[in-house]
């Protein structure tokens, strides 16, 4: 090799670091922003958690839902991003559950908007409970497909919770919202129990 080939092949290896370490520094600005960025809305007093979370520690929450009816049982309000564990009543706690968020969906619905639709893939078994509640003077319509408890869509006017049990039947679970006669700020978080 003479001295023109090992010049050349220093600066092609001087160009290539230089080219590498350019790439790295594009790709680290142009990667997207992890974590809290600045304000982010924030549910109304009426909204989610509602009252139906009782704190067990800044970590946790306590959620207690009537196996009859679905509906969250009132106690003390709580961060809506700590951890959750659900027990079937006050009175007949039953199973503890941990969980783990899948989606937290915090969004503005009118009658005029297409439904928003909100997608996982699951495994078949896994168990999910979806907590769903509004403000606004809207009818809200929720639907799931995906689940072994497919059933009919649940509506509520903005004046109850909804929590739904269901398992995934395995392949997409896709909840649906749409929204009648009005608008509304929704506040939904899907999490997985185990």
């Amino acid at each position: 090799m003479g001295a023109d080939d090992r010049v050349r092949a220093a600066l092609l290896a001087g160009l290539t670091v230089a080219g590498l370490a350019a790439g790295g520094w594009w790709w680290r600005q142009a990667a997207p922003v992890l974590g809290p960025t600045g304000a982010s809305p924030s549910p109304s007093a009426d909204a989610f958690p509602e009252p139906g979370v009782r704190l067990a520690d800044p970590d946790t929450r306590r959620v207690f839902v009537d196996p009859d009816t679905g509906q969250v049982i009132p106690v003390p309000e709580a961060d809506p991003d700590a951890g959750l564990v659900v027990h079937q009543g006050p009175d007949a706690p039953g199973e503890t559950l941990s969980s783990h968020a899948v989606w937290t969906e915090r969004s503005h619905l009118d009658a005029g908007n297409e439904q928003m639709v909100r997608q996982t893939n699951p495994t078949a078994g896994e168990r999910h409970f979806l907590t769903v509640s509004c403000t606004g003077s809207g009818t809200l319509t929720v639907a799931l497909s995906g689940s072994d408890e497919d059933g009919p869509p649940q509506t509520t006017t903005c004046t109850r919770t909804l929590a739904l049990h269901f398992t995934a039947s395995g392949g997409p679970l896709l909840v649906r919202f749409t929204v009648a006669d009005g608008e509304l700020d929704l506040d939904a978080r899907l999490v997985t129990l185990f």
